[in-house]
């Protein structure tokens, strides 16, 4: 037999086992999903605080960033001048991340609490006075006076309800089981500490992390890919940073900017209705609508004339974020359409919930750069290869 021969059996056979070898471990892992499944949830616990603390300083490092050039520039000639800098900017980002997070809680949620309870108490002779609000303007059509009565009837029949068999019985339970709520929030709590060091320790070595990562990409790739692989990287992380950063901000000040419009306009539940609107225009293109409409319900219940002049104000503040402080703060930043951004909202949603919601367009926007990179070089390939004929 021939060497030719040889090493195409050879082939043939290596090319048969690898196939036999896939498709067994392809079953495997398809019977075994339930325990992978397990093990993946276990070792997302397990490394939780690395996550929590990953998550901080990425948060924190433009910040801690900015903070360190403006003190190095200070101490500039100084003995130790760089480490007395990172020392400075790491303690005052992460002082100033655990002052936003702790003036939120101190100031916001007893003020959420109590309009909760308030909302709980009035909402019952709420439901009348609207009712009667409403009844009012439709006059003698008895076809619209039955639609107001059954909703009517309808809403003060399910309150009750809920309250007896779905609210009571779940704070029964909580109360039955507040040993392991106690231990859930102590792991969290030691979760969130343990997260705060490690993002400590991150921002500290921050440098000398993406040099060792560079390293290995370097001693894995060819230099040609290790620099693609640099430039998608950067890429990503110019997106991500540039996006959840600028959305963070953003959100903060629509958050301010309805509460103090709430408040000059003597609209109810200022603080409740603002913290809603602000948590949920993180979300793109559905955000606001998703804020906007429960805090419209909530109002309305209280006053209907109250509730049109909020509709009014809050369309108004939304066309001013995304006319002149969106673009000012996150420009164009992803470089998607109208219709990829809200297809990645609806997939990475309806995948992974409100996270999905809030990362999904940066994600889906490194993968479009990706997959369009990928084409211009494959078009260009086929019209090389047409050139040459």
């Amino acid at each position: 037999m021939k060497k030719s021969e040889k090493t195409f059996y050879l082939s043939v056979l290596l090319t048969m086992f690898g196939a036999i070898a896939l498709s067994i471990l392809f079953f495997f892992l398809l019977f075994r999903i339930g325990e992978l499944k397990r093990a993946g949830n276990e070792l997302i616990r397990i490394l939780m605080p690395f996550v929590y603390g990953g998550i901080m300083a990425y948060l924190l490092r433009p910040l801690c960033e900015k903070l360190e050039s403006f003190f190095k520039r200070k101490l500039k000639g100084r003995r130790k001048g760089e480490s007395i800098a990172s020392g400075l900017s790491i303690f005052l980002s992460m002082f100033f991340g655990f002052a936003v997070v702790t003036a939120l809680l101190i100031l916001v949620l007893p003020q959420l609490i109590s309009s909760i309870g308030s909302i709980v108490k009035m909402l019952p002779r709420a439901i009348e006075e609207f009712t009667a609000f409403l009844m009012n303007y439709v006059g003698d059509n008895q076809v619209l006076g039955n639609y107001v009565t059954e909703f009517s009837e309808s809403i003060s029949k399910r309150i009750p309800e809920w309250l007896s068999t779905s609210l009571l019985p779940s704070l029964q339970t909580l109360l039955n089981g507040f040993s392991d709520s106690v231990s859930g929030i102590v792991s969290v709590l030691t979760n969130v500490s343990l997260g705060l060091v490690v993002a400590v320790y991150l921002l500290g070595s921050r440098k000398k992390l993406a040099n060792q990562g560079r390293m290995v990409i370097r001693a894995i790739f060819s230099p040609k890919w290790a620099n693609r692989i640099f430039a998608e990287l950067s890429y990503t992380d110019r997106m991500f940073s540039g996006f959840i950063n600028g959305k963070i901000l953003d959100s903060l000040l629509i958050g301010v900017l309805n509460f103090v419009g709430m408040l000059l306009l003597q609209l109810p539940y200022a603080l409740l209705v603002s913290v809603l609107v602000g948590v949920t225009n993180l979300i793109p293109f559905f955000g606001p609508y998703i804020g906007m409409i429960p805090s419209a319900f909530l109002i309305l219940l209280v006053n209907p004339w109250q509730c049109v002049l909020f509709l009014v104000f809050n369309i108004l503040l939304q066309q001013f974020d995304g006319n002149v402080l969106g673009p000012r703060i996150l420009g164009n930043v992803t470089g998607l359409s109208s219709f990829w951004v809200l297809f990645s909202i609806l997939l990475f949603g309806g995948l992974f919930g409100f996270v999905g919601m809030i990362v999904g367009v940066p994600v889906f926007a490194v993968v479009y750069d990706i997959v369009r990179k990928l084409v211009r070089k494959g078009i260009a390939y086929w019209e090389r290869k047409e050139g040459s004929l």
